[in-house]
Formats: C-alpha cells, structure tokens, sequence
C-alpha cells in the first residue's frame, strides 16, 4: 500500500487536500501495516500533536485496492470536523463497512459492491476521554422502590399547655419515576410540668402520621422536591398527676385529618426534609382534675387545630 495511492482516496473522499506539514499538523494519522494470514492489513491510529492517542481502527481486506480504499475511508471521517467523523455502520454477518454520509446513494450501492470484505475494527482510545460533568448529564431515571429511614424532631402548638417540642422516628417509600410517595412518622412529645394549687405532675404525648405525598415540584439535577401530603393522625395526651383524690392517669386519646407542605434536599442516599403542617382532631380534649378537697381543677385545652414544624434527616436502606 503506497502512501500516493492512499492520500488520492482520501482527496478523493474529502473533495479536498487536508495533509499539511507536520509541524503545523492538529491532528496527526499514523499507519502500519499488519500481518495478517491470507488476508491484508493495516492499522490506523489518530492522536494529537502531543502524543496523546486519541483512537485507533484496525481493516483488513483480500485485495491491496480494497485495503488502500478501505483505509483511505477511514483516514478521510479522522480528517472531518468532529461533528461529521461518526460514520454510519451497516452489518452484514461477520463484515462491516463504512459508509460515507456525503456521498451518494448511487456511490454506496457501488462500494457495498466493490469492497464487501473489507471490514474496519474500532478500537477503543488507549486514554479515558473526559466524562461530562455530573450536572449536564440527566440522572437515569429509578426504576424501583426507594425506602428511607430516618431521625428528627419537631415542635407542636396546641398538643399540651405550652409549645411542645418532640423526638421523631421517620420512614419513606418513594415510587420509581413517580410523584407519589408515602411516609409514617411516629413522636413522642418531651413531659411538660404543671400545678394547681393542690395538684401536680407532668404531661406528654405521643402520636403518629401515615400520609400519601404528591410532589409539586421536583429538580432531580440540584436534588430539591417539594411535597403536598395528607393522611391521617393519631396521638395521645399521657398525664401523670400527683395529689387527686382519685387516680386518673389515662391517656386522652385524639385524632383526625392531617396535611402538610414538606421542602426535601437529597444528595445522593442522604436526604434532609423540612415540613409544616397541621392537624384538626375530630374532638378536643379539656384536663380537669378532682383535687382532694373534692374541687374539679381545669388545667387546659388541647388546641382546635394543632401545628406543628419540623425536620428530619434520611437515608435511603433500599
């Protein structure tokens, strides 16, 4: 194969004469040719002016014209702008060729007949081409369930006499390529002190939440989801009282209708989420105590809607 025959294909493919001097060369095209039984072939590497190997192809073909054609295709997609270079490839059984977008139908029916052997092998680049950045490249879409589970806290009005403040226990269940979600939470409110004038002791709470969740919006690319939820609430007000004539330690049990707005920031498996909501249970709840002097005291209400902000930390298990 003779470098005069190779550079008229490759003129010839182009249009144009795209070989310069070396040293002014961006892009320079080696070649070799390469024992290969019975068949012919050669190797065609392209790199950089400064060394770096940016692909290599490897044709064979029975005949030296087939070989030089072959090749010279191959040379002439490097020579392209990089926005031509992909050549489209038709298979046919153990052969492939390379077909010229530029050229013809005519032309492509005439080379599929001239040089059905000729096969070009891509060979992966010998460096790691740089991968686009991870905030250009769209996340793959889930496809299956996401569990998560998480600690927290939050602080509640109207649940007990003052503004309470609660540990909570959190768990997730997000749906592959969905804007539904649902979650439960469970909290316990820390003990409140109070006293009457003959009575004493303490109050706390415990409740929990199981809502639905549609995201109204939601930024996979900076990991923002905004949640709308509704569910249903339970809870119950835990007294312990000392100086009644007769002991009531009960709990005084509530319940009814939930919603809230939740703000969720996620980095990879890790998740912290923001909510506010508020429940209206269905009855309310009024504490009076029998003092020993067989007086009803009136210690407080529980609120017609009660409000509650809170935050959590997640972290998906599945």
């Amino acid at each position: 194969m003779t470098e005069a025959a190779l550079r008229a294909v490759v003129k010839e493919k182009l249009g144009r004469d795209p070989f310069v001097d070396r040293e002014r060369a961006d892009i320079v095209i080696e070649g070799e040719e390469v024992s290969s039984g019975a068949r012919l072939r050669a190797r065609v590497r392209e790199r950089r002016r400064d060394g770096v190997v940016l692909g290599s192809r490897d044709i064979d073909a029975e005949t030296c014209p087939r070989l030089i054609r072959a090749t010279g295709i191959v040379v002439a997609l490097f020579a392209r702008p990089p926005e031509e270079r992909e050549p489209e490839v038709e298979r046919g059984g153990e052969s492939e060729r390379t077909v010229d977008h530029g050229a013809r139908p005519e032309e492509r029916a005439e080379r599929a007949e001239t040089e059905p052997s000729a096969r070009v092998i891509r060979i992966p680049p010998s460096t790691p081409r740089r991968r686009p950045s991870g905030k250009n490249v769209p996340e793959e879409p889930r496809r299956s369930p996401e569990l998560s589970l998480g600690l927290g806290g939050s602080a509640a009005v109207g649940l007990l006499p003052s503004v309470s403040a609660a540990t909570r226990a959190v768990a997730r269940l997000e749906l592959p390529s969905s804007r539904w979600s649902f979650e439960w939470s469970g909290g316990y409110s820390l003990p409140q002190s109070f006293a009457t004038r003959t009575v004493h002791g303490t109050l706390s709470a415990v409740d929990q939440q199981l809502r639905v969740c549609l995201a109204l919006t939601e930024r996979r690319g900076i990991g923002i989801r905004i949640d709308a939820c509704g569910g249903a609430f339970w809870g119950a007000v835990v007294p312990h009282a000392v100086g009644l004539r007769e002991r009531d330690s009960s709990w005084r049990s509530l319940a009814g209708p939930v919603s809230a707005l939740a703000v969720q920031l996620r980095d990879s498996a890790r998740a912290a989420r923001l909510e506010l909501g508020m429940t209206a249970p269905v009855a309310g709840r009024d504490f009076y105590f029998d003092s020993t002097e067989g007086r009803p005291e009136r210690l407080y209400s529980t609120g017609a809607v009660i409000g509650f902000l809170g935050v959590s930390g997640l972290f998906t298990i599945l």
